[in-house]
């Protein structure tokens, strides 16, 4: 189980950092306003080229096969709410390395995101 849970904590951490690199890739792409703007072959190419946007889904394919590799040992009512602590370190990536202002509702936000994965831990 110990094995299982360490594959989710890593899935945890490679989905924040997908994020990031994806937000980074897609600050360089541009803002993208309109439904039209984003199925715009053009921006689609933009998108699926970019460096940081590519090292984003990687990421994810990664904590992908993480995570199949932890469902078959952990139950998904414990892991599931466990990968809400991606949240947890987007927040904190968003805040240091991209500057983000992160209201005191939204750490106390994060702080009941926290409780509750260490509530789900205790359950066994």
């Amino acid at each position: 189980m110990f094995f299982a849970l360490t594959l989710v904590l890593i899935c945890v951490f490679l989905s924040a950092i997908g994020q990031f690199t994806m937000k980074v890739g897609m600050g360089q792409v541009g803002e993208i306003a309109t439904a039209r703007q984003l199925f715009n072959l053009d921006t689609l190419f933009r998108m699926f080229t970019n460096p940081y946007v590519l090292t984003g889904i990687l990421l994810y394919g990664i904590s992908l096969v993480l995570w199949l590799g932890a469902m078959s040992t952990l139950n998904i009512s414990l892991m599931y709410p466990l990968a809400s602590l991606a949240y947890v370190v987007a927040a904190i990536i968003a805040f240091i390395f991209l500057k983000e202002d992160v209201t005191l509702l939204r750490w106390a936000g994060i702080l009941v995101i926290v409780g509750g994965c260490f509530l789900i831990t205790r359950t066994g």
